[in-house]
């Protein structure tokens, strides 16, 4: 009873698994199938060079009995029987010798594009998942800082401790005391729930190898970075032949993260930003809203200085990605590549 037990709860473990793995499980077959096309095909060519002699020599021998016969004998309603005979027994063995390569490569597309539905099904509903959640994370945020205030739902959020500042009326004169935090040029910035750190280490502890002893040369990067992915949000728009854009161009949170070393993310590949001409809820740039910060290298103690990317993204884009325009806009700002 226990082994008959123990079969049932591993054959549902199996099926859980592979119910999983469907879309993984099927590119392995599809691309077993496409090698077993190529192989099949090629055997099947060195064996339709026979076939085609045979085709040619039957050809041959009406040709010649033909020639060498008179009509009563031989007439031209013989030849056309004969022909027609060699003809469909020569497709026939052709069909033979090339249905399995033909099954093969059927089997191909079906698991292909069957992977292809698997993904794109998953992709939705990470989609939708996503657009709850970041619902009730909003509302989470929101009750944190009328509880705890503003400072302590950054500092949650990023890790980050933001600076205190007073702000002074200039017509009343009252002071106001305010928690923030400023990027590189002094200007205040919203927490971003995407924020990410550009440091020696990435987020699992390894190395960045995009990363620079000099200072310099890492805020010149990450601008380098995000100035690059801006351009591709323009370049990415399809345009008709007046160059009016007709369908914007994306840019994901996981591109910018990949270009800056760090893994990708959950988020980053449902979220990012879309080409705009300046419609409400949608930037249409790209901006990093670097935070400079100081950490301790783990390894060797010293003091090392680090850098927030804290990103200004639209929000869910996967569901706008293929969505086009009722009509050509013209961009009002935006990237100027001319």
């Amino acid at each position: 009873m226990n082994l008959v037990t123990n079969a049932k709860a591993l054959a549902r473990t199996a099926g859980l698994w592979a119910k999983n793995h469907t879309p993984e499980i099927m590119m392995a077959g599809g691309t077993v199938a496409f090698v077993a096309t190529v192989v099949t095909a090629s055997r099947a060519t060195i064996k339709a060079q026979d076939i085609l002699e045979d085709h040619r020599d039957a050809m041959r021998d009406i040709k010649t009995a033909h020639a060498i016969s008179d009509n009563e004998t031989y007439s031209e309603e013989d030849i056309k029987k004969d022909t027609i005979a060699v003809y469909t027994r020569t497709g026939w063995e052709m069909i033979k010798q090339y249905a399995l390569p033909l099954g093969c490569a059927a089997t191909t597309l079906v698991l292909y594009f069957g992977a292809f539905g698997k993904v794109k099904k998953k992709l939705l509903t990470v989609s939708a998942a996503y657009t709850a959640l970041n619902e009730s994370f909003t509302l989470y945020r929101q009750r944190v800082i009328d509880d705890k205030g503003q400072e302590a739902d950054i500092y949650y959020l990023t890790g980050k401790k933001p600076a205190s500042i007073t702000e002074k009326d200039p017509e009343t004169g009252e002071k106001t005391k305010k928690t923030v935090i400023k990027d590189l040029e002094g200007n205040e910035v919203l927490a971003s729930p995407y924020m990410f750190k550009f440091s020696k280490y990435k987020e699992n502890g390894d190395l960045n190898n995009c990363w620079n002893r000099s200072d310099t040369l890492n805020r010149a990067y990450i601008l380098g970075q995000v100035d690059y992915l801006n351009d591709c949000l323009y370049l990415r728009s399809v345009k008709n032949r007046d160059g009016d854009v007709i369908k914007r161009g994306s840019v994901f949170l996981n591109e910018l993260r990949d270009l800056l070393g760090e893994d990708p993310s959950t988020a980053g590949s449902v979220v990012g930003w879309r080409f705009s001409n300046g419609e409400p809820g949608c930037n249409g740039f790209i901006d990093a809203n670097l935070v400079e910060g100081k950490e301790v290298d783990p390894r060797t103690g010293e003091e090392i200085t680090c850098y927030y990317i804290n990103p200004n993204v639209d929000g869910l884009i996967y569901d706008l990605v293929e969505k086009f325009e009722s009509k050509p806009f013209t961009p009002l700002f935006g990237p100027d590549l001319n």
